[in-house]
Formats: C-alpha cells, sequence, structure tokens
C-alpha cells in the first residue's frame, strides 16, 4: 500500500521548489537579467535550477545589489508558500550573498546590515502585487512541465508585468 501523505508531502516539497526557483527567475528579469532556462528536476547537487543567459539585458545600475536580490528571491518567494525561511534549502545562495556583502562590507556589522537590507527590499520587490503573480504564474508552470525556457518565463513576465 503507498502512503498518500508521502505524496502530498513530495508535491509540497517539489511546489516551494517551484516558487523558489520562479522568484529567481521572474526577479532576474524584472531587474534586467535575461534568463536562459528554469527547472524543478532534481539531480545530485539541487532540487532545482535557475540557468541566466549569456544575452545581455537591459543596463543594470548596480550589478552586485542585483546579483544579491536575484540570489534571495528563492527563499522570499518560497517563505511566502511555505511561511517560513527555509535557509537551510537556501544556503548556496546564502553563501553567495554573503560574498557579495563581503565585497561592499568593510566590517562583519556592515556585511550583516548590507544582508538585511537587500532582503527587506527583495521582500518589497515580491511584494509587489504584479511581480508576485508572475512568480505564481511561473511556478504553476514549472510544477506542470518540470522545466521553462527563458523565453517562456520572459513571456509570463511580459504578460503579467507592465515593466515600461
Amino acid at each position: 500500500m503507498h502512503d498518500s501523505s508521502v505524496d502530498q508531502a513530495e508535491a509540497d516539497d517539489e511546489r516551494a521548489t517551484a516558487f523558489h526557483e520562479a522568484g529567481h527567475a521572474v526577479l532576474a528579469i524584472t531587474l534586467g537579467r535575461p534568463v536562459e532556462k528554469v527547472t524543478i528536476e532534481r539531480n545530485s547537487m539541487r532540487l532545482g535550477q535557475v540557468q541566466m543567459s549569456k544575452r545581455r539585458g537591459q543596463p543594470i545600475k548596480d550589478t552586485l545589489e542585483a546579483q544579491a536580490l536575484i540570489l534571495l528571491a528563492g527563499v522570499v518567494a518560497e517563505a511566502r508558500i511555505v511561511g517560513r525561511y527555509n535557509w537551510p534549502g537556501a544556503q548556496q545562495d546564502m553563501i553567495g550573498v554573503r560574498q557579495l556583502a563581503r565585497y561592499r562590507g568593510a566590517t562583519d556589522k556592515q556585511v550583516e546590515r548590507l544582508q538585511q537590507r537587500w532582503l527587506d527590499k527583495t521582500e518589497h520587490l515580491v511584494d509587489d502585487p504584479d511581480t508576485w503573480l508572475a512568480i505564481e504564474r511561473v511556478a504553476e508552470e514549472l510544477v506542470s512541465k518540470k522545466s521553462l525556457s527563458g523565453r517562456a518565463v520572459q513571456h509570463i513576465v511580459d504578460r503579467t508585468i507592465n515593466l515600461d
């Protein structure tokens, strides 16, 4: 006999991962970074992945901050669905954020403050109703298809968010 609670737990994990990856992808696009591919197909290293495109996007005023916000967008979007931050699951992202913060902050206190400011800013960006709707739409597509091209994600973002 198969346990349906196991199936439900796996579906919940997959949905959380879909929102995590959708958060990265949608914020990347809204901040001017093109996306190549988004997947929630797990491998030995990770549960999902966003591949950034080599194409040039819009000019970005502060590329270091944009990269930190994109890294944080996964854990922020996922937290809106599961009700808490999954810091262990976002460990790789957080290592990247901390490295970026160390480029800017001279002291540990400055690094901590900068990370908190970036987290607050990411929460604000993800809370935008159009941005959140785009994240939901991308996540739904990821749950159903497991993988999306950057072009498909761009199309969803363009249909959902007015980026003028």
